[in-house]
């Protein structure tokens, strides 16, 4: 009866360190998967699109910038709407049809960037704000590639944040400017 109890207690033990140790490797394989996802994260490309002011001025420009640590390949660019640069439909001012938007990047490596003008905000924003020329509101789709991965973004643009705000003034750009006046009016005498 001593032999069966102690049989007992020793297949309870053995279930019991069996179980821990099953629960032990799961937890294992989960933190393995956890830092694979984190290192793919810290090292994969990220394709940004932005728009931003040049500084001390009134032109809005659109960023495509790849952020991450690795290269986007055959990376592919459109956009929804036409959108003429500068309101100028003379020659090949429309994004829709510039190059980055027509055909596709072999390579877009780390820290790459495209840069368009888009225009001047009180090009953007005369009348409505509802350009035909030059829309404020439009969205970009993004697609590449990298370590046998596809990803597919949308990236909405909306620019009616500017509208009536200003610029950034740099007051030695405006003093050197009172003086070219100066010098201009007194070069005249």
């Amino acid at each position: 009866m001593v032999n069966e109890t102690l049989t007992a207690i020793l297949v309870l033990i053995t279930g019991i360190y069996s179980y821990l140790t099953y629960r032990m490797a799961k937890m294992s394989e989960a933190s393995v998967q956890e830092m694979r996802q984190q290192s793919e994260a810290a090292t994969r490309p990220y394709v940004v699109i932005t728009h931003f002011v040049r500084s001390h001025t009134a032109l809005i420009y659109l960023r495509i910038s790849n952020t991450g640590k690795s290269a986007a390949h055959n990376l592919r660019l459109s956009i929804d709407k036409d959108f003429f640069q500068f309101g100028e439909e003379m020659g090949n001012r429309n994004l829709k049809n510039a190059t980055a938007f027509n055909l596709p990047l072999d390579s877009f490596p780390p820290s790459a960037e495209l840069i368009f003008g888009l225009a001047q905000g009180w090009m953007l924003f005369q009348g409505d704000g509802k350009s035909e020329k030059c829309p404020t509101q439009f969205t970009i789709s993004v697609q590449y590639e990298y370590s046998g991965k596809t990803i597919n973004e949308q990236h909405y643009i909306d620019l009616r944040g500017y509208m009536g705000s200003e610029g950034e003034r740099d007051p030695l750009v405006e003093e050197l400017e009172r003086l070219r006046k100066v010098i201009e009016k007194n070069g005249s005498k």
